[in-house]
């Protein structure tokens, strides 16, 4: 009886520590870093641009915030997204409600995905 209950007791710990793992390791996806990334550009948020990009990537959107914040906005925002993930690598298409569409390229950093300057 003491048997089982201390395998019973350890299934439990084995399963929560499993799921507290898998639960602080997932972070956001690369669909959410694109969608709030494209958030950050219509609010002008260079900040939150820093904190989703590449350092290169993020320089660059910077210098060019004013207009990607006016292309953003005339586009009518965020419609859907689509990711395929290759590893450390991720593609995003993005389709705008006005329905353009545009393709973001991600890498892992340090765990995290990250939008990239395509090469």
């Amino acid at each position: 009886m003491k048997k089982n209950l201390f395998l019973i007791g350890l299934m439990c710990l084995i399963l929560i520590v499993g799921l507290t793992v898998v639960a602080c390791g997932k972070g956001d996806s690369p669909s959410k870093v694109t969608t709030k990334l494209y958030a950050a550009m219509e609010k002008g948020d260079a900040k939150a641009i820093r904190e989703l990009t590449t350092p290169e990537a993020a320089e660059l959107m910077i210098a060019f915030l004013e207009k990607l914040k006016e292309g953003i906005a005339a586009k009518g925002g965020v419609a859907n997204t689509e990711e395929t993930i290759d590893g450390d690598t991720a593609f995003v298409i993005t389709t705008f409600n006005d329905g353009s569409t545009e393709e973001l390229e991600l890498i892992k950093v340090n765990g995290k995905w990250k939008v990239t300057v395509n090469k």
